[in-house]
């Protein structure tokens, strides 16, 4: 099992994952991560800071505004707001951070519109000893993907793009 598969493993395998980036956009990612990832076994938080119920659930306008313990956050943003969001999960001992980025992990130094990866968070949960993955999408590593993120995890795997 290669690294970034167990740590996706691992994420996926907490009770509570509070997703940042839901949007008004029925098809954004965050919105259909919410809706796969939420089960009777796992407690799924949306965060937004404008819209106040998602999916028929609270929808938190941040972070701070939670009132359980967060075992996980994924980031679904720009990447200009995720070094804000891991100091958020810094301050509230949040010991795992996915950032999404569609094309596998990101070693870049360059922002993406299609990236949540900053490599300054990186570094910084790092530092923190916060688990982090930077890049890729879970629902590559879910058990009920679909065939579309089978394929992208088989490609991206095969390229050598998961690894972090």
């Amino acid at each position: 099992m290669n690294t970034v598969t167990a740590l996706a493993n691992d994420f996926l395998s907490q009770r509570t994952i509070a997703i940042v980036g839901i949007s008004s956009k029925p098809q954004a990612l965050a919105n259909l991560l919410y809706k796969k990832l939420k089960t009777s076994e796992r407690y799924v938080i949306a965060i937004h800071p404008t819209i106040a119920t998602f999916d028929g659930d609270v929808c938190y306008p941040m972070l701070q505004s939670v009132p359980q313990k967060i075992d996980g956050v994924f980031i679904a943003t720009t990447s200009e707001n995720t070094d804000r969001i891991v100091d958020d999960c810094i301050a509230l001992h949040i010991p795992r951070v996915w950032m999404h980025y569609t094309f596998g992990i990101q070693h870049s130094t360059k922002s993406s519109a299609i990236s949540s990866v900053s490599v300054t968070a990186v570094e910084r949960c790092r530092e923190h000893n916060i688990t982090v993955i930077p890049g890729a999408c879970p629902m590559m590593f879910l058990e009920s993907r679909d065939s579309f993120h089978s394929c992208w995890r088989w490609i991206l795997s095969k390229t050598g793009k998961l690894n972090l």
